[in-house]
């Protein structure tokens, strides 16, 4: 139905008065709907968009009482106009209480007044039924907007199950070894990620990246990059007698995010240990903070903040090569800025300092870390968490 077309049902048995009302109103480009029956205007009120009834009624007539009771019932929505031979005030305002929007008296003293009366029902009538159609339509898409967000948490939901799932166990052992890893993210999916794997000639390759931004696409990468990570990997001969280039797997890493045109890039850092625990070699692109080494009573960060850029920026980038002697008993802990995101403000230089301090009275392990940050407590925090720490002359 046009909003501009004025829907009137005529209920209306005496002949005369029915054509007259309904010429008339016609006249006036009203859509006029005359009721044949009781049955009829039943009908009616249910098939057609009716903005008001004009309703003869005879209070001596047992089916007009009857058939006022049903369009009140049925209709009461609709604005209900009685043109009634009852002429005492206490008639009408029974009428009135009874749900009857006006009453007018026969003969009518004016047809102007009814005239206004109705356009001004009408006009109500029409604004509310806009009003209620607008409504369902709102409830009809905050349903379907439910109904999409339910799904869109379900498949996040999913997704973050399958990302923890590619990720190494939260716990390992590699000969002399001791792997743990931590991650809690802002949202369902993680930007931040962590793997590790043992080669065959003992050594163990393991790296933590921090993808920008948050969500789904940030998700998509980590998964990008895991399958990258190992396909490199996997073309690399590895022999022991030959160093692994693990700043030529970053130089060519950032090449292939750069070719995906993801418009996103990563902060990472990568490392290998060699088969006797005793070296690590490491690279860093981009990545904040520096892994903290604990060697017996040294608690510090490891060299190299700065010297390489993030992956998926800038073409050609090359990353510098570190190495680092281990010592028979050490713990290495690399973890994304999020842990940093949960200190009280500072600068990063007292933020550093303070995130060294909770891990010299904490202890230099994830359960101390979790334990000092509360991220235990936590329901949410404001940035993706990662944590990876290594612990050498683990012995079982």
């Amino acid at each position: 139905m046009e909003s501009d077309v004025s829907q009137l049902l005529l209920i209306a048995d005496e002949q005369q008065l029915t054509q007259q009302m309904a010429a008339h109103y016609g006249h006036l480009e009203y859509q006029v709907q005359v009721a044949e029956s009781p049955l009829h205007a039943l009908q009616l009120l249910t098939d057609c968009p009716i903005h008001l009834i004009l309703f003869y009624y005879d209070p001596n007539v047992l089916t007009h009482s009857a058939l006022l009771q049903d369009v009140l019932e049925k209709a009461e929505e609709i604005p209900l106009i009685l043109v009634t031979d009852v002429t005492t005030a206490h008639d009408v305002t029974s009428l009135l209480r009874l749900g009857a929007t006006a009453v007018f008296d026969l003969p009518l003293d004016s047809q102007l007044e009814l005239d206004k009366c109705v356009a001004r029902h009408v006009r109500h009538a029409k604004l509310f039924f806009e009003n209620l159609r607008y409504r369902r339509q709102l409830e009809q898409a905050n349903l379907q907007l439910n109904e999409s967000l339910a799904e869109l948490e379900r498949d996040q939901q999913a997704g973050r199950l399958m990302q923890q799932r590619l990720m190494p166990p939260e716990q390992t052992q590699l000969d002399g070894l001791l792997i743990n890893r931590h991650t809690q993210s802002s949202l369902y999916l993680s930007g931040d990620f962590v793997d590790h794997m043992s080669l065959p000639d003992g050594r163990v390759l393991f790296y933590l990246a921090d993808v920008s931004g948050h969500g789904a696409s940030s998700a998509i990468l980590t998964v990008l990059l895991k399958s990258l990570t190992r396909s490199i990997v996997a073309d690399n001969p590895f022999e022991a007698n030959m160093p692994i280039a693990i700043d030529d797997m970053m130089a060519r890493l950032n090449e292939e995010i750069l070719a995906f045109d993801v418009d996103k890039h990563l902060t990472m850092f990568i490392g290998l240990i060699s088969a006797d625990r005793r070296r690590l070699n490491y690279c860093v692109g981009g990545h904040y903070p520096m892994p903290v080494i604990c060697q017996g009573e040294q608690l510090e960060y490891l060299p190299g903040l700065g010297s390489g850029f993030p992956l998926g920026l800038f073409e050609g980038a090359e990353y510098e090569l570190f190495r680092y002697e281990l010592q028979p008993q050490f713990t290495l802990m690399l973890c994304s800025d999020g842990v940093l995101e949960v200190l009280p403000n500072a600068n990063d230089v007292d933020q550093q300092a303070m995130f060294l301090d909770v891990l010299r009275e904490q202890g230099c392990h994830i359960a101390g870390l979790i334990s000092g940050l509360q991220l235990d407590q936590s329901q949410q925090v404001p940035d993706d968490i990662a944590v990876l720490s290594i612990k050498g002359g683990f012995h079982e």
